[in-house]
């Protein structure tokens, strides 16, 4: 169930294409998702329809802007220079916030649902999520600290050519020696990951006893950081000023060029989030 709103977290996030053209498809977007996870009888649809139709109707009018008026801070503070790797961390502590907003939206009206699943079906939830997480775990298990590191080169340049435009190789010097400073928080990232996935199948599986049900799920979707541990969030903090750090030096090596290219892109999104919301 976490990956239906994981899909609207993340296509609400594109900007690679319209973000109207994507918003506008959510509703097939999240039921395809969730499909992946499991089939759902007509009953259980028609349960899932009622929920998605308002929470989308809520999300519009009420999260949209919240977005839209956070990209406008950072547009301001990018500006004027007031951005600062603390600032940063703020802005995506407010992200994480919008995230768990979502979960608590619409915790009340999935657990219904959720408590309706037969056997099978969280058999099939159970064996999905468990094959996600072996994915996962086979796809880090042989890289080195170097191979790592030259992955996390890859993401970031792509993140930031879509942008900036082309990377100077300056810049591409600023990524590397980003990623060759971050904290290692892998093992810790994979092990809070596997308590996750363990405690979200034992409460499926206990999911008759509707209280238990409630506050295990309460704590895994809107409070999943209590997983982690002190060290992990200490790391994870740092990381986040880090980066910070990393988009003030981009911020500073822009060319005109590159400079235009961000703007635009980001009050494009910015008008995208305020038409979306106000219609």
């Amino acid at each position: 169930m976490k990956r239906i709103v994981i899909a609207l977290a993340l296509l609400i996030a594109l900007s690679a294409c319209s973000t109207k053209v994507s918003y506008y498809f959510l509703d097939w977007a999240i039921e395809w998702q969730l499909e992946d996870y499991v089939t759902l009888d007509r009953q259980q649809e028609q349960a899932f329809d009622a929920i998605l139709d308002p929470f989308l109707v809520w999300h519009r009018s009420q999260e949209l802007p919240r977005y839209s008026a956070q990209l406008k801070t950072l547009q301001t503070e990018l500006a004027d220079g007031t951005l600062t790797p603390q600032s940063w961390r703020h802005h995506v502590d407010m992200a994480r916030d919008h995230w768990f907003r979502l979960f608590a939206q619409v915790f009340d009206d999935l657990l219904p649902l959720i408590a309706s699943l037969s056997d099978k079906q969280v058999a099939q939830v159970i064996a999905k999520l468990e094959a996600d997480e072996q994915e996962l775990v086979d796809e880090y298990k042989d890289k080195n600290q170097e191979q790592l590191i030259k992955d996390a080169d890859e993401r970031l340049e792509e993140l930031f050519a879509d942008w900036l435009g082309r990377l100077s190789e300056q810049q591409k010097a600023l990524i590397h020696e980003h990623n060759s400073r971050r904290l290692a928080t892998l093992d810790m990232w994979l092990e809070y990951r596997h308590e996750w996935l363990r405690q979200f199948k034992q409460a499926l599986l206990q999911r008759s006893d509707s209280d238990l049900l409630a506050q295990r799920l309460r704590l895994l979707m809107t409070s999943p950081d209590e997983l982690k541990s002190d060290v992990h969030k200490q790391k994870l903090a740092q990381n986040t000023e880090n980066f910070g750090m990393l988009l003030l030096q981009l911020h500073q090596s822009l060319s005109a060029r590159q400079q235009k290219h961000f703007k635009r892109k980001l009050g494009n999104l910015i008008d995208d989030l305020d038409e979306l919301s106000q219609a």
